[in-house]
């Protein structure tokens, strides 16, 4: 019984004595990219009883805002690559 005790207790002192390992895991971590609120374009009503140069007026107003979201849309995304 005493050699037991004696082996139990110096195998636990022997297991408090070593230090544990330590080891670095490398994964691949995604991080995703906070999207801003861009609002979104809207498309203008062309009535037919509008005078051309109205329609042409709007239809141009339309393509500049597509324009301006889509460069806002691209600085995101390059922003989010790097």
């Amino acid at each position: 019984m005493r050699r037991v005790s004696i082996l139990a207790l110096s195998l636990f002192m022997v297991s408090c004595a070593t230090k544990p390992q330590m080891q670095v895991i490398e994964k691949e971590v995604f991080v995703k990219c906070p999207v801003p609120e861009i609002p979104r374009t809207e498309r203008p009503t062309i009535k037919p009883e509008q005078a051309t140069t109205e329609k042409l007026q709007s239809l141009l107003n339309y393509m500049f805002r597509l324009e301006r979201e889509n460069e806002l849309l691209r600085e995101v995304i390059d922003t989010c690559r790097q």
